[in-house]
């Protein structure tokens, strides 16, 4: 089985990842347990092996490129030049037993795992006895590789399973916590859940004096940052000097993990549940760690430095190498029988020519606009990979509380420089629909909207207004599992194989 295969393979394929941006790989040796013992001797090899999860999250198989581009297909933002040379074409027919399909959905499955193998590679060395001994940061890596096993889990609940409100109780995917090849059967979907919130949890507290929430925004400077930082504990204080603590908006912070737990609950939807993922987007929101794009990195002359992706606005986010060439192959506006372009732009963007998003992302040739997110062309943008933004928990906050939305929502239309159709009074169901169009305009080439779209498909009046042709229906909204887990796992894809 093909999963069982990475997560065997794991041990012996850790990346590593320093903050020059050099990739390199273990020098493999047949003693792999070994090795294994050699990196694990000292903290630096604990680092080393979180790093590489980081690494491998940035692949094109998955937030390099494909996962995104799959689910904007899906979510129709994306249209193709030529069905036979797009290996994306078909996700927009809902197509996804097609062999092209397959093979890319295949490939995302299999890398989620495998980055979950490599967390939970680092826990089982993490839970060793001298494991503490060792390791000056065992709070900050233990941490971050819980939180991002849920986070990864998250993910593929959501693509391989359907919305837990409707259908807590199906089969869905494995919550592998152990390192071993050994097969952990499918839980249901409420099951799944359960399992995220409680590593998110433990996580929380093991970055409760992560230094993201004791030293000043990366954003201020340098005089700033020392007033700001007087009262920063000795510990943390120390630690902030080294290249482990630095950049922690390209990592899984405390605050990413506030993020992914209003995610979680906004998605369980019961009236607690909502509450929290209030609380959790205003806790992000009133940190004052992130602010929207300063007007001046947006709007300059040399475009080589223009902030497309609004890197103050970060709260988890990857560094890829890779990224910008992913992009050339599928998005770059020179003529290629593989190229994407973007689909109503200027409808999604209500005709708003001075939304920074409409006037940044896209490059329009002859009628078509095609999507500038990753262009090797912009320096400063094009190795970041935005994965939660402070623009999400104004929506999620908005969401939960619709008698705050005008206020919220209002913060993030200034920031893009266009109005808030809202008012004070506005109706949930007005509120619901411009959350569900600003997901659409803010993370058009992250594949959140179709997260959004799939979680809020039950409001049938909200749907409709968006004119959006996706079915309601369970093969359109949950992607199949690889055939190979079903012959050689025994798994079970029950809306997939009801017809079989």
């Amino acid at each position: 089985m093909k999963m069982i295969k990475y997560i065997k393979i794991s041990a012996l394929c850790l990346a590593l990842f320093s903050f020059s941006g050099c990739e390199s790989w273990l020098d493999v040796r047949p003693e792999s347990e070994l090795n294994e013992k050699q990196m694990f001797k000292s903290e630096q090899g604990f680092m080393d092996a979180l790093y590489g999860v980081y690494v491998n999250l940035g692949k094109s198989d998955l937030y390099g490129g494909n996962l995104s581009t799959v689910l904007d297909m899906t979510a129709q933002n994306l249209t193709y030049i030529d069905p036979d040379a797009c290996p994306f074409a078909q996700y927009q027919s809902f197509e996804y037993e097609h062999p092209k399909c397959a093979g890319v959905t295949d490939a995302l499955w299999m890398r989620l795992y495998y980055c979950i193998g490599l967390t939970d590679n680092l826990l089982k060395h993490l839970d060793e006895s001298d494991a503490v001994a060792k390791c000056l940061n065992y709070n900050y890596l233990r941490g971050e590789a819980l939180a991002l096993r849920a986070f990864l889990h998250f993910e593929l609940v959501r693509i391989f399973a359907p919305d837990v409100k409707k259908d807590p109780d199906y089969i869905s995917i494995p919550y592998r916590k152990n390192f071993s090849a050994d097969l952990d059967p499918q839980l249901k979907v409420s099951e799944v859940y359960a399992r995220i919130l409680e590593d998110l949890e433990e996580a929380k507290i093991l970055l409760a004096e992560d230094v993201i929430r004791t030293n000043a925004p990366e954003w201020l400077g340098p005089e700033q940052k020392k007033e700001e930082t007087d009262n920063v504990t000795d510990k943390n204080d120390s630690y902030y000097v080294t290249d482990f603590l630095k950049y922690r908006k390209y990592r899984m912070n405390y605050y990413a993990v506030l993020g992914v737990l209003a995610r979680v609950h906004l998605n369980l939807g019961t009236a607690e549940d909502l509450n929290k993922a209030h609380e959790y987007a205003m806790e992000v929101i009133n940190s004052n760690k992130f602010r929207f794009v300063q007007t001046e990195y947006v709007i300059v002359e040399d475009s080589k430095t223009r902030d497309i992706l609004f890197t103050d606005e970060f709260i988890f986010g990857l560094y890829s190498t890779k990224i910008d060439v992913f992009y050339k192959n599928y998005f770059d506006e020179s003529y290629g029988p593989s190229k994407m372009y973007a689909n109503n732009v200027r409808s999604i963007y209500e005709k708003k020519s001075s939304d920074f998003r409409m006037m940044y992302w896209f490059k329009n040739v002859w009628g078509s606009y095609y999507l500038l997110k990753h262009s090797s062309e912009l320096s400063y943008s094009k190795e970041k990979i935005r994965l939660i933004t402070l623009p999400e928990m104004y929506y999620i906050a908005a969401e939960t509380s619709p008698t705050e939305a005008y206020e919220l929502l209002n913060s993030v239309a200034d920031a893009r420089d266009i109005s808030c159709k809202l008012t004070k009074n506005s109706t949930r169901e007005e509120v619901l629909f411009e959350v569900l169009k600003e997901y659409r305009k803010e993370y058009f080439g992250d594949g959140l909207f179709f997260y959004a779209y799939k979680r809020l498909i039950g409001e049938t009046a909200v749907i409709n207004q968006l004119g959006l042709e996706i079915p309601d229906e369970p093969k359109v909204l949950v992607f199949p599992l690889p055939l190979d887990e079903i012959k050689y796992g025994n798994r079970t894809s029950a809306i997939w194989q009801t017809e079989k």
